[in-house]
């Protein structure tokens, strides 16, 4: 292992030229503003919510409540307020939907799309397609009285497992 790193792969002054530069950056599907009243249409993307834990490595292992909190839900209705709102969700885990469910143009979910990829969907360039791989619980009261050891067990989800869009076969 002498000399792994004598000779690096990365050009680091030729990486700090070409990180972040404006064209690589800029929307294609329109132009960013500063303030919700000035965007025609306003695309917030959320995770799957999670409680912190005591440990870095217990971090990566999402766990707790499933609701969103007060002020993400907040935030949310208040840009939705002001312009047609789109909200697209990363589910690593289930999340309690319910409180986004109204009152928004879109709601969305995915499982690890980048940007572009939401926006070739919600721009009609690419069909939407996934069904989940679990139920959407309606409360965290439904999950508490969910039975761990029996899957689907969720009494009335708001989406069932396999709920979604497939392409059809042409």
């Amino acid at each position: 292992m002498v000399g792994l790193f004598d000779d690096p792969l990365v050009d680091v002054d030729r990486a700090v030229e070409i990180v972040g530069k404006p064209e690589f950056v800029a929307a294609d599907y329109g132009e960013i503003v500063d303030s919700a009243a000035a965007a025609d249409l306003a695309v917030i993307r959320l995770s799957a919510p999670f409680e912190k834990r005591d440990t870095p490595f217990e971090n990566f292992f999402h766990a707790g409540s499933l609701d969103f909190d007060v002020d993400t839900i907040r935030h949310v209705n208040s840009i939705a307020s002001a312009v047609p709102t789109v909200i697209d969700v990363f589910l690593d885990r289930p999340a309690i939907l319910e409180p986004l469910l109204r009152g928004h143009a879109a709601l969305v979910v995915n499982f690890g799309a980048n940007d572009r990829a939401l926006l070739d969907v919600l721009f009609g360039k690419a069909a939407a397609r996934g069904r989940l791989p679990f139920d959407l619980p309606a409360s965290m009261d439904a999950v508490a009285a969910s039975r761990p050891d029996t899957p689907f067990d969720t009494s009335a989800p708001i989406y069932r497992f396999g709920h979604g869009h497939t392409l059809s076969e042409t």
